[in-house]
């Protein structure tokens, strides 16, 4: 019995016994005014401008309300601003914001126009702050109580979308004056207030005269980190009624009597490369590594066919995802890649691949692309290290070639292709340069018609394969499994930025 067998078979094993009772059949009613959600990171921070990963706003968009929100079918959609407009003068583009009139903080602060400001100034000065790149040159003139204009010269047609992220959560103004620690201590306008923070679990009670009677469905939420084969057990037993499950333990699920929803969101199971260490220094290499990877029978092995075999750069859930490209930018040829590696004097080359350990799905994937690798002669390993150890070794060390990344985890595709195909990106070690996706880049942050970015950035997503700068493999499927008793429920745009409003447990 090989590993993967052996693993696959003890995983039935304990499923077997976490199927043997179904959602009516002994545990916590669901149906009990608390709704409680599973993540897929714990929280260690509230403070929406210290967030070390996109992914951390769940924890935070009950507490603070955002300037808008983005849906489950990326329409931007009003939140504390209810309207805006872009427009241009001799100064250059800007976007002019209604805010909602009459609000007050907890702490009886009014929420105007001074808050905007106030809040895209902490962001972008305050030390350690993760929504400074995403603010970057953009400013805020107050117009009157209710109204601001942000103004950015490369361009304001990402805001309506980064500003229903973390960098759009309004903090009172006062709380900012203060220097207030807001580690534990928030200070918004959300339906949900704090109750209690402990070990990987947070805890809210619906806010009392919120503005939107109906956002907080449920009279209190709780979100919790549990490993991911704890996950169906926490909610047979009541503990959990919404979370995403591994895919091993979806027929379980279902065989049990539970609700099982599936999305393809914008997430992208990629590699990237650092294209200033042999042997990616050379854009044949490149080329063979992408070429050694049968993407469908991947997606079929590693996760049932749940997924989409994707040779682009954006996820295919997402409106940047260009379609009916399928796999042409990157056919599966092993010979061809072989030869390929051959002839750049690759063969036997040293060749290291960093990626995240304790997700077995992400360590499997690693594996297997290590193992395509060798079948093309380079000499390929694999080292499974802490999230924070593959950003550290991979763009600040630039010690390793490979590093897996799980991409589109970004309110706007802006912030992925900065990070991961822009020439000074983070996860571009190398400085790779494609002149037309800087162009094309420059053309989406100008454009501000919705549709219009979305269309450049299906451009891009197949442009720059042109430089090989990156192996995407596949864009997964999230299965939710919903427990009896929640009503309101959307799978969101991406698997870990659920919306609660209307949601109830």
């Amino acid at each position: 019995m090989n590993r993967r067998t052996a693993i696959a078979a003890a995983a039935a094993a304990l499923l077997g016994l976490t199927a043997a009772c179904g959602p009516n059949e002994g545990g916590t009613k669901s149906d009990d005014g608390v709704l409680k959600v599973g993540a897929t990171f714990a929280s260690t921070t509230l403070d929406p401008a210290r967030l070390p990963i996109r992914q951390m706003a769940m924890y935070t968009a009950p507490l603070y309300d955002s300037l808008t929100l983005l849906g489950s079918d990326e329409s931007v959609q009003p939140l504390l601003a209810t309207k805006w407009t872009p427009g241009g003068d001799a100064e250059g583009p800007y976007l002019d914001m209604t805010l909602r009139a009459g609000l007050k903080f907890p702490d009886g602060t009014a929420f105007t126009s001074k808050t905007v400001a106030a809040n895209v100034k902490r962001s972008q000065t305050l030390k350690g702050s993760t929504n400074a790149p995403q603010l970057a040159g953009v400013t805020v003139e107050e117009r009157g109580a209710a109204e601001v204009r942000f103004r950015a010269k490369s361009g304001v047609g990402a805001l309506p979308r980064i500003l229903s992220g973390s960098a759009g959560q309004m903090i009172s103004d006062k709380a900012i004056a203060d220097g207030a620690d807001l580690t534990r201590t928030p200070a918004g306008i959300g339906p949900f207030t704090l109750q209690r923070v402990q070990a990987n679990r947070v805890v809210y009670t619906a806010s009392k005269n919120y503005w939107d009677a109906k956002a907080a469905a449920a009279g209190s939420l709780e979100i919790a980190y549990l490993a991911d084969d704890a996950k169906l057990n926490a909610v047979r037993s009541g503990d959990l009624d919404v979370t995403i499950l591994p895919e091993k333990m979806v027929k379980p699920a279902e065989t049990a009597g539970y609700k099982i929803e599936r999305s393809m969101g914008s997430e992208n199971y990629v590699f990237s490369f650092n294209t200033a260490m042999k042997p990616f220094d050379d854009i044949r290499v490149r080329r063979a590594v992408n070429s050694a990877l049968d993407r469908k029978a991947i997606c079929q092995g590693l996760l049932d066919g749940k997924c989409e075999p994707n040779g682009q750069f954006f996820g295919a859930g997402t409106k940047a995802y260009a379609p009916g490209v399928d796999l042409k930018l990157v056919p599966y040829d092993l010979a061809k890649a072989k030869s390929l590696v051959s002839e750049a004097g690759a063969t036997g080359a040293k060749v290291e691949i960093v990626t995240v350990a304790g997700n077995q799905v992400f360590e499997q994937l690693a594996t297997i692309v290590q193992e395509q690798l060798k079948k093309i002669g380079l000499d390929a390993s694999v080292a499974a290290v802490a999230p924070p150890q593959v950003v550290s070794r991979f763009t600040a060390e630039k010690n390793v070639a490979m590093a897996f990344g799980a991409t589109g985890n970004a309110f706007d595709p802006s912030d992925t292709l900065d990070r991961y195909g822009l020439a000074k990106g983070l996860y571009n070690p190398g400085g790779m340069k494609n002149d037309k996706v800087e162009k094309l880049a420059k053309d989406a942050l100008r454009e501000t018609d919705q549709a219009k970015r979305m269309a450049i950035y299906q451009q891009i997503s197949t442009v720059i394969a042109e430089s090989m700068l990156n192996v995407p493999v596949l864009t997964p499927e999230t299965a939710y499994v919903i427990a009896p008793g929640v009503s309101g429920w959307k799978a969101p745009w991406a698997p870990s930025f659920p919306s609660f409003r209307g949601v109830k447990g």
